[in-house]
């Protein structure tokens, strides 16, 4: 079962129970049950994910996680106890982890932000900056100002502003992502949307909570394992760098969410401080985005003209050129020193350049008439194309004359060319050293067979100790350790198979064979690489690490099977070396 199927359950579970038993006591224990159930699960998976990989670049992600699940456990127990059993500091003790997994996200966000671009992108950032301050205008209103009389004493309000703060450093490093680059991006789209679903739910579980109001504040907290598991599966892999997009983005969600923030402290009860800040940092804000706007669009104009002016230059260029270009035409075809010939739509000759005549002595051979005659009707554009006489092949040009009854025919001889060409080929497709196929040639090759055959494995093989050889022995052992390898990869391979090399010590085979068949071969070969070399005297050993991917279960392409055997292989070095593994 996928992860949004798993999503889709919990919730479909959760909300009706908790609807079916909407009750000020039921419904708290409940909700809390079920929470802390769905986080288990989340906390045990980024245990798995995170904390089991030593070299993980985001491993803080899975500590925040464990972190949260432990405090909304403390939470859930404490709330739960006795008030003789439940004094005012354990509440504030119990949001310490809360708060630790706020800052840790924070700072895994931070991480992510191109701050080098801030020059580049002053809108992107500001923009940002203007969602911030109105999420915080929102959060204070609904909030932060219940917060010195919902405080039982000055060590939970010091613990509820703490947490308050680095729940803001977590919202603003999001939506600087959010404004620099993040909406352009499916694979960045995980993030949003755990991200916003974070902070919708913390806004509405606080925004209840501080007026007394359980039964509503608990229905927000089933969110909670939902987006942090969205989280977890966007940090599993190593996001790549975030790009800024080139193009600004949609001014309108300021102006919308500034619109909705003044009218909301325009009908509730605001502090008259806070009114008059709001409107001074805001509306601040949007005059330096209207300066920056101003400065970025007297950029574009200048651009603009510029190129502008550098076109009217270059049609002015042109045109003096043309002029010039007709009188170069004219003498190219007599002065060209490849033949050209002015052929008739019917297939006549009409004239020679000089290039020509001496060639060809005023004629050309039949067999070379005979095929322009052939193209040369039908031809609608120019073109190119081979032609061939007994002993010669020309590179052709075909161009006809618009408006007249006959065409240009330009040959080039590239006879000498294509001897050249086939031999560079011939030796561009092979390994010099161990006489074996290179993998240009491998890949070619097997690319278009892939499709004709039904199952195939592909075997990467990699020697351990081969460093070691070169070291101790020298170069020329490693040379003759190579070649020796290399007889004994096609040892047994059939007729209809191949073994090239890679490069380096590294060679690949490919088995147009089953599973069980391709086992013994395999098994077969590393029993082969493990017999000692015997180099001038000495007795020279390497083992093999066998990565294998199995055609077409484990890649339908040459590139695919090849990353797939790459990756077995690499799991065999890291483990056990001298052996193989399917993929």
């Amino acid at each position: 079962m996928t992860k949004m199927y798993q999503t889709v359950l919990y919730l479909l579970v959760t909300y009706p129970l908790l609807l079916l038993t909407f009750d000020k006591i039921l419904t708290p224990v409940l909700s809390a049950c079920l929470t802390i159930s769905a986080l288990s699960y989340v906390a045990w998976s980024a245990y798995i994910q995170f904390l089991k990989s030593p070299g993980h670049p985001y491993r803080l992600i899975g500590h925040a996680i464990l972190l949260f699940w432990l405090g909304i456990v403390f939470n859930s127990t404490l709330a739960l106890l006795p008030r003789r059993f439940h004094p005012v500091w354990s509440d504030a003790l119990a949001n310490v982890t809360l708060t630790v997994f706020l800052w840790l996200t924070a700072l895994a966000l931070s991480r992510l932000i191109d701050w080098p671009s801030f020059r580049k992108n002053r809108l992107l950032y500001l923009d940002g900056f203007i969602l911030f301050g109105m999420a915080f205008v929102f959060g204070y209103i609904l909030i932060l100002q219940k917060l010195p009389e919902f405080a039982r004493s000055p060590l939970e309000f010091a613990a509820m502003t703490l947490y308050s703060l680095c729940f803001l450093a977590v919202l603003l490093s999001f939506l600087i992502l959010y404004t620099t680059g993040l909406r352009g991006s499916l694979r960045h789209r995980q993030l949003i949307q755990a991200m916003m679903l974070f902070c919708v739910t913390n806004f509405g579980y606080y925004t209840f909570l501080v007026r007394d109001q359980l039964e509503f504040m608990v229905l927000f907290l089933p969110l909670y394992p939902v987006s942090l598991s969205l989280l977890m599966t966007y940090f599993q892999e190593v996001p790549q760098s975030v790009t800024h997009s080139r193009v600004l983005p949609r001014p309108y969600l300021p102006y919308i969410c500034l619109a909705s923030l003044l009218v909301w402290i325009s009908f509730f009860d605001v502090p008259q401080i806070v009114y008059i800040l709001a409107i001074t940092i805001l509306f601040s804000l949007f005059l330096v985005r209207q300066v920056f706007s101003e400065r970025l669009n007297q950029t574009l104009l200048h651009e603009h003209e510029g190129v502008q002016f550098d076109l009217a230059r270059q049609v002015k260029e042109q045109t003096s050129l043309l002029e010039i270009r007709k009188e170069e035409y004219r003498r190219l075809f007599l002065d060209h020193p490849e033949p050209i010939v002015q052929v008739s739509r019917t297939g006549d000759i009409q004239t020679m350049n000089p290039a020509a005549q001496t060639r060809f002595n005023a004629r050309l051979p039949d067999r070379l008439m005979h095929q322009l005659r052939q193209e040369v009707v039908q031809l609608e554009s120019s073109r190119k194309l081979l032609v061939q006489d007994k002993t010669h092949t020309y590179q052709t040009t075909l161009i006809p004359v618009p408006d007249h009854d006959y065409v240009y025919v330009l040959l080039s001889d590239i006879t000498e060319t294509l001897k050249q060409e086939q031999w560079l080929e011939n030796l561009g497709y092979h390994d010099v050293l161990t006489r074996l196929p290179n993998r240009r040639y491998f890949e070619e090759q097997l690319e278009q067979q892939l499709s004709k055959l039904h199952v195939g494995s592909l075997l990467f093989i990699d020697l351990d100790g081969f460093k070691q050889v070169n070291d101790q022995f020298g170069h020329d052992a490693g040379d003759y350790v190579l070649q020796e390898t290399a007889s004994r990869l096609k040892l047994h391979l059939r007729d209809d198979e191949v073994a090239a090399r890679l490069g380096g010590d590294e060679f690949i085979v490919f088995l147009l064979r089953e599973k069980t068949e391709t086992i013994q071969y395999t098994e077969t070969l590393i029993h082969q690489l493990n017999q000692p070399f015997d180099f001038q005297g000495s007795m020279v050993s390497v083992t093999p690490s066998i990565g294998i991917a199995r055609y077409p279960d484990d890649g339908a392409t040459t590139s695919q099977l090849l990353i797939r055997a790459d990756e077995a292989m690499y799991s065999v070095k890291q483990h056990e070396k001298n052996a193989y593994r399917f993929i």
